[in-house]
């Protein structure tokens, strides 16, 4: 008689530049084995289709759950992805349904941020934090927050990246005119340097992402009254003394509070480990 593979749990990141998959023995630690990174079709069908074929090579059969980070606003069920602007594919397919015919297993969704969050709340620097949130800076600027109190929790995914300046008249991606992510969104800024970020070395350059991006984090704060922000995504975690600097110009800004800026403990993999632990959150505490 065969021996039967013990099932296991699925978490899956979809970032607007790269997709990965780890394969979880348990929820309890945040240990997990990477079964695939590839770049992410912006075709919704391929994408699909990239994930199984993923899934065969490894031989996994039996999954007790998948969780799904996306880089997009997910609709108000949490079953598929409303907007995505950098992955305008995805918008308003059946994603947790079609993944769901084809593995027999509960899917859950949520926007990467607050799988972020959740990564980060469970094992990394926002455990002891009641009012924090996780901001992303990579291909797009996005954000969650969580409020606790008790045994009462709310999670909820904002979009930060969009949040309009005052001033501003340089076109978004999303539509409208004037968003914070023209200055701060990895795709939208070296589509207007024609190069990679990893070649913006202007002193001025990145005063200004600083500036901007403190704005944001200001308002945030005075919105939410969150104490601590946990910063991931690949601008943050690649450019060592943006934390400190952009400390600096919240403190200079901020009146009336006082925000934390920690680096992710879990650092990118963060939204794969909150993807998996989606599966043991309470909907309720989600809003999407």
């Amino acid at each position: 008689m065969a021996v039967q593979e013990p099932a296991v749990y699925l978490g899956i990141d979809v970032g607007g530049t790269n997709t990965r998959i780890g394969l979880f023995q348990t929820l309890e630690t945040p240990i997990f084995t990477l079964l695939a990174r590839f770049t992410t079709h912006s075709a919704y069908e391929e994408q699909i289709q990239q994930m199984v074929a993923a899934l065969v090579e490894n031989g996994i059969t039996s999954i007790k759950g998948i969780g799904v980070s996306v880089g997009g606003r997910m609709a108000k069920d949490g079953r598929s992805v409303l907007v995505a602007p950098n992955l305008p594919d995805y918008e308003g397919k059946p994603f947790a349904r079609d993944l769901e015919s084809l593995y027999h297993c509960p899917v859950r969704l949520a926007h990467d941020t607050v799988c972020g969050l959740l990564g980060e709340k469970k094992f990394g620097v926002l455990r002891p934090v009641e009012r924090c949130a996780y901001l992303t800076l990579s291909t797009g600027t996005g954000a969650a927050f969580q409020l606790r109190k008790g045994i009462t929790t709310l999670t909820v995914s904002i979009e930060i990246g969009h949040q309009l300046l005052d001033g501003n008249t340089l076109h978004c991606l999303c539509g409208q005119v004037g968003c914070l992510e023209t200055f701060t969104g990895g795709k939208q800024l070296e589509m207007r340097l024609g190069h990679t970020l990893a070649q913006a070395t202007d002193r001025q350059f990145w005063a200004t992402f600083q500036a901007k991006l403190a704005i944001g984090l200001v308002n945030l704060v005075q919105l939410t009254r969150v104490e601590m922000v946990a910063l991931s995504g690949a601008i943050a975690l690649k450019n060592p003394d943006l934390l400190q600097q952009l400390q600096e110009a919240v403190d200079e800004r901020l009146r009336g509070a006082r925000l934390t800026l920690q680096y992710a403990q879990l650092g990118e993999n963060a939204p794969l480990v909150g993807a998996a632990i989606l599966l043991e959150t309470g909907d309720e505490t989600l809003l999407h």
